[in-house]
């Protein structure tokens, strides 16, 4: 089975990137909620834990229940997590978000060690060095990430 990861599209993060990214994530969750796919959410609390400015944005679609929170980079350091995956039967993530060279970088690295078939989609990711992010996606590309624009 196949899932929509969306990591940290939170209120937060949200002005360091391009505008136009959240609409392209919430067309991307409905696309994959219309086709039955299960879509998973995992959320930042910081090192310290849940201060209250850690809130997904606003304007996220919101579509299911899967709501995961982490205090470190890979979505795969939350057990709740990781034991849903497995109850689900998932073998394949698709994963959008931010920030690539950080938090997507990780999760999609510990993914892909995991033996799942991972997808980045460029579309709905973002970073904010440009520069050291061609240098995250070789090492993605190298791990066995599949690319997709």
């Amino acid at each position: 089975m196949k899932i929509l990861l969306v990591i940290d599209v939170q209120e937060k993060y949200l002005n360091y990137y391009d505008a136009d990214l959240l609409p392209r994530i919430n067309a991307k969750i409905a696309a994959a909620n219309s086709t039955g796919t299960h879509v998973f959410y995992i959320r930042n609390i910081g090192i310290h834990g849940d201060d209250g400015s850690y809130a997904l944005a606003k304007d996220l679609l919101i579509v299911s229940d899967y709501i995961y929170e982490k205090k470190f980079p890979s979505a795969f350091t939350n057990d709740s997590f990781v034991k849903e995956l497995k109850i689900q039967n998932v073998t394949e993530l698709e994963i959008i978000g931010v920030d690539g060279n950080s938090c997507i970088k990780k999760t999609c690295l510990d993914a892909a060690n995991a033996g799942y078939k991972v997808t980045l989609n460029l579309q709905c990711t973002a970073t904010r060095n440009e520069k050291i992010f061609e240098k995250t996606l070789n090492e993605l590309r190298n791990a066995g990430v599949i690319i997709t624009v």
